[in-house]
């Protein structure tokens, strides 16, 4: 997969589709190779794929690490891939509640790696970190547990676990040394909460109803190719069985750490409430 390092010369095509980041910096772009593609990671690295998806050439730009190269291709062309093909795959972060599964979806600098260290800190397994990998069982969906550690912008980094990298957009590998726990094994996934893109100055979670979660649920997944129509809906139709077995809620919350005790709290109190109107 790995090939030798070269610089990112221009390409004639233009991108179908790109990746654009909360601050508006272009994070990828995608562009056909034939009957493949191109994905291009700005200033970093690009993707090779071959049309059925078999084959994948990584060429870093120089200077790029390898280990960064390996952390792309986990975490957006697998997931890229796995879509592509008839699996679900979803942006996020996930812990083990209680008693099943919760996920974290929402874009980046949205505090959902922050909410999973978080719970992990709390004494909770990690479940994943940024790809979140769903298999249908019967009338629910397994959450595969994927033991990466949890990768934290430098902020985040300090205030859980006292750690610091080497700039503001930087991120420090927290794990096992640092105490995090790995779930080892599938979990049920029972709840599912949208994470809003602004901080707010109240914590607040609000049910939503099937059409706005699958609204939600759409930007949060990996798409190779959004002009291919028979793909995209059959991927519709994965996102809406999704929304309407589990519930999802949209979690706004204070961009503070010394709320995180609240936020985690409320989501418990939330969790409570939902089991306590299933068994009644």
């Amino acid at each position: 997969m790995l090939r030798p390092a070269r610089p990112q010369a221009e390409l004639d095509q233009e991108p179908y589709d790109r990746w654009i980041l909360p601050d508006g910096r272009h994070k990828a772009e995608f562009r056909r190779d034939g009957d493949g593609f191109i994905v291009r990671f700005l200033d970093e690295a690009d993707f090779i794929i071959d049309r059925a998806g078999d084959a994948v050439a990584a060429y870093p730009v120089p200077g790029f690490p390898v280990r960064q190269v390996e952390t792309l291709f986990a975490n957006a062309i697998e997931p890229l891939l796995g879509n592509h093909e008839g699996g679900l795959f979803l942006h996020g972060s996930a812990v083990v509640g209680e008693r099943a599964a919760i996920a974290f979806l929402g874009a980046s600098h949205s505090g959902k790696t922050t909410l999973a260290a978080a719970f992990a800190r709390a004494g909770h397994e990690v479940l994943t970190e940024d790809v979140i990998e769903l298999l249908p069982a019967g009338g629910t969906y397994q959450l595969l547990p994927k033991a990466s550690p949890l990768r934290l912008f430098s902020d985040s980094a300090e205030a859980l676990y006292g750690g610091q990298a080497s700039g503001r957009n930087e991120k420090s590998e927290i794990g096992i040394a640092e105490g995090v726990l790995f779930a080892s094994k599938p979990c049920t996934l029972s709840m599912i909460y949208l994470l809003g893109a602004e901080p707010t100055e109240e914590i607040s979670i609000e049910q939503v109803d099937q059409r706005t979660a699958l609204t939600c649920l759409l930007q949060q997944s990996f798409i190779l190719d959004v002009e291919d129509k028979h793909r995209l809906k059959n991927h519709f139709d994965r996102l809406a069985g999704l929304a309407a077995r589990v519930p999802c809620a949209l979690l706004n919350f204070p961009r503070d750490y010394s709320v995180l005790p609240e936020v985690l709290s409320a989501v418990t109190e939330h969790l409570e409430g939902l089991e306590n109107n299933d068994d009644a």
